[in-house]
């Protein structure tokens, strides 16, 4: 992934949060990385869509760095990968 794309994808998962439309937050079991699956209220296309979108785990804790997870909040957060 190119640092153009890596920014948007942290900035539309961040943008997710603070929105409320995250549905899930899954850590790979291999520690590799994690998958987020939100809303987009824009898409890639100008509607919204629901989007997956996988990132290395550095990456992933700077999406989700200072944000507070509560498994209230989004039903299937901190799923490991089976």
């Amino acid at each position: 992934m190119d640092e153009y794309t890596r920014k948007r994808v942290i900035r539309k998962i961040r943008e997710a949060h603070n929105l409320c439309k995250i549905q899930s937050i899954t850590f790979f079991r291999d520690g590799s990385g994690v998958e987020f699956i939100y809303t987009d209220p824009v898409g890639d296309h100008g509607l919204p869509c629901l989007m997956s979108s996988s990132l290395n785990i550095e990456d992933a804790m700077e999406a989700i760095s200072g944000m507070r997870l509560k498994i209230g909040d989004i039903p299937t957060t901190l799923k490991i990968e089976k």
